[in-house]
């Protein structure tokens, strides 16, 4: 009997400590509710479970592409001409390079696939005014001489590409206040890509500068 009544403090703390915890979280997320200009799909995107990988292409054939992933040497095969067809299949297949492949690992599909070692680096939309932009290493992303707004982050998330930015005159220094919205990649090689975002068509060129790559 004394060591079942025992137990009961030893209960209390602990209910009392997830409470404690549970509040906390609460008290977080309020602060974030609180900013002035606190976007949700900031919050929303970054709980989003991600179902693609990041994938080296190491052979491909016409209907097929065979891939390793960053943290295993073991082969894996994917049909990826269906997702070819719809435009799902962006930038080049060139071998050595890195991909986000979203894949039906039941089915052994590719639903999405995005050149990563292609998008990555600077690009320049406007010559005359050396306007352009650059996606860095680890989902950094920043605007070279900004007209209306400045890009701040890029995500790849279950082979969409999602773009944060600001506008020239917002003042946002937290990231939960960023604007996010999904782009198109219309077209991407290795000198050029089409970016549909905003509203807006950037057709950029590669400058003269070698882009990041993925290792």
């Amino acid at each position: 009997m004394y060591r079942a009544l025992s137990c009961i403090p030893v209960i209390a703390i602990c209910f009392l400590l997830v409470g404690c915890s549970s509040c906390s979280s609460d008290k977080k997320k309020d602060r974030k509710t609180e900013l002035e200009g606190y976007n949700p799909l900031v919050e929303q995107l970054d709980e989003t479970p991600d179902s693609a990988f990041l994938a080296r292409l190491v052979d491909y054939t016409d209907d097929s592409v065979y891939v390793t992933s960053r943290y295993s040497s073991r082969r894996m095969a994917y049909a990826y001409a269906d997702a070819k067809a719809v435009g799902k299949v962006q930038g080049t297949l060139e071998k050595g390079n890195w991909f986000s492949l979203f894949p039906d690992n039941r089915q052994k599909l590719v639903l999405a696939m995005i050149n990563t070692t292609e998008l990555s680096g600077k690009w320049e939309y406007d010559q005359k005014q050396h306007r352009g932009l650059s996606f860095n290493e680890r989902g950094g992303m920043s605007s070279i001489n900004p007209d209306k707004v400045c890009f701040r982050e890029w995500k790849l998330l279950n082979g969409l590409l999602y773009i944060y930015y600001v506008d020239m005159q917002q003042k946002a220094g937290d990231r939960h206040q960023y604007r996010v919205e999904e782009a198109n990649i219309a077209n991407l090689s290795k000198d050029r890509v089409t970016l549909q975002v905003m509203g807006r068509t950037f057709e950029c060129t590669r400058p003269s500068d070698k882009p990041l790559r993925f290792e």
